[in-house]
């Protein structure tokens, strides 16, 4: 086949991976990033010291087969390592270990025949294979009946109002379990907890090796420079940049969210009103995370779930009680406290004193101890388009790859379904967009 001029729009994993298998087969990549640096959700930023590490807290399970053969396929094997996970949950002001089933029978919170129903509903849902029938049902309303009201109100209802906000009674069952199985599937045989993966360096070793591949295959990596609109001159798209260029390709991979593709497309004639509505009627939550490197040891746990509603955000998880190695931080212990919101919460239009501020108090709530003297780095971040809200009903809203548009693919996180968002299915979706597309051109070139 010729080779072929075509355009990947946006940075994230999706998108470098689809540009690197699109150039490696040997076309003319164009990569448009709207940001200045690439990685999408996964981006990194430098500490003091030059180290880098995202952002937003990432790890991969052991089970996240795309990901880790990427990993080997780049030469970064080495660079992955798993760790023991930890977990403790606060509630009512009060610490407690959540790592064994004995853990889950000493949770004092809810009543000892609830502890017992809460085991038996995680094993259950451990074990189950159609999860078809999960579909149907709200999170919220499923585990109400089968792990009780009381179990639901102190275990469950925080989490879901954490991740989700004013959704947390409308995510189906589906998603929860997913996230549930991943977690024991990723446990060594006879082990309590999962164990979980991290990069020396950070997941910004992946990002730079396919940067430095692409660019090694003649690939234009376009960054400050977002798409404005996607249009179709004789039947092959035409991108117009945010710079004003305009310019035509053969193939265009979107991995935007579902309606900022909708923004682009809208208007065109090829793209039905239909289309469009059904791109728009995925809703999203943004996301907001600090990160502390700080000379204090504040915990001993990777992650900390919160169960007191009146918490000021979500979670807290310490990246260096995973690795248990602070070498990389000079020392230091690094911390991510994390909430995802509406886009018109007020933290989100916070100023970023105001979040630390707010934070530091809900740190020192769950730790008296706590000494902001220590903290010798604090940075928060924002990220706009965080997390879909996967309803009951959701599979009739999820797009196709394959938009109804010539020669054009979609991928994003509000098409992997039932599993959550993650790098290894953005690395998978990312794969399998390039095949789509090329086997679209091909069979294009054969007639």
């Amino acid at each position: 086949m010729t080779s072929k001029k075509i355009a990947v729009i946006g940075g994230g994993f999706t998108g470098l991976v689809s540009a690197y298998r699109l150039a490696e087969a040997g076309h003319k990549v164009t990569l448009y990033e709207f940001h200045n640096d690439l990685g999408g959700l996964v981006r990194g930023f430098e500490l003091k010291n030059g180290q880098n590490i995202e952002r937003a807290y990432h790890f991969i399970y052991k089970t996240d087969n795309y990901i880790i053969d990427l990993t080997k396929e780049l030469g970064l094997d080495d660079k992955l390592h798993f760790h023991q996970s930890s977990i403790a949950a606060f509630y009512g002001g009060k610490i407690y270990n959540l790592v064994t089933p004995l853990d889950l029978l000493r949770f004092s919170p809810i009543p000892f025949i609830d502890r017992i129903r809460t085991g038996f509903v995680g094993l259950y849902l451990q074990n189950v294979k159609n999860w078809e029938k999960l579909t149907e049902v709200t999170a919220y309303d499923w585990l109400t009946k089968w792990n009780g009201p009381r179990a639901t109100k102190v275990i469950w209802e925080p989490l879901l109002k954490g991740k989700f906000h004013k959704y947390y009674d409308q995510v189906t069952m589906a998603w929860l379990w997913t996230r549930i199985k991943v977690r024991q599937d990723s446990k060594d045989k006879g082990e309590q907890t999962e164990k979980l993966g991290y990069f020396d360096g950070g997941f910004e070793v992946i990002v730079a090796e396919l940067e430095k591949r692409l660019k090694k295959r003649g690939a234009v990596i376009k960054l400050n420079t977002g798409v404005n609109k996607l249009d179709y001159k004789s039947g092959k798209p035409v991108i117009t940049d945010s710079n004003g260029k305009h310019t035509k390709f053969d193939g265009v991979i979107s991995t935007v969210p579902s309606p900022v593709f909708g923004q682009m497309v809208e208007g065109n004639s090829q793209a039905k009103t239909s289309y469009i509505n059904k791109l728009k009627s995925i809703d999203y939550l943004a996301a907001v995370t600090m990160i502390i490197s700080t000379k204090q040891k504040i915990s001993d746990y990777y992650w900390h779930q919160i169960h007191d509603e009146d918490s000021p955000f979500l979670v807290m998880l310490s990246l260096t009680a995973l690795t248990q190695n602070t070498d990389p931080y000079d020392g230091n212990n690094i911390y991510y406290v994390g909430d995802y919101i509406p886009h018109d919460d007020e933290l989100f239009k916070m100023s970023e004193e105001q979040i630390i501020k707010r934070w530091y108090t809900g740190i020192d709530k769950l730790f008296p101890d706590f000494d902001p003297a220590q903290v010798d780095e604090v940075k928060v971040f924002k990220f706009g388009n965080a997390q879909h809200i996967v309803n009951v009903g959701y599979e009739a809203k999820r797009p196709s790859y394959k938009t109804p548009l010539p020669f054009t693919y979609l991928a994003n996180f509000s098409q992997i379904y039932p599993q959550d968002r993650g790098t290894n299915y953005a690395v998978r979706d990312g794969q399998d967009v390039a095949d789509m597309l090329l086997k679209e051109l091909d069979k294009q070139h054969i007639a």
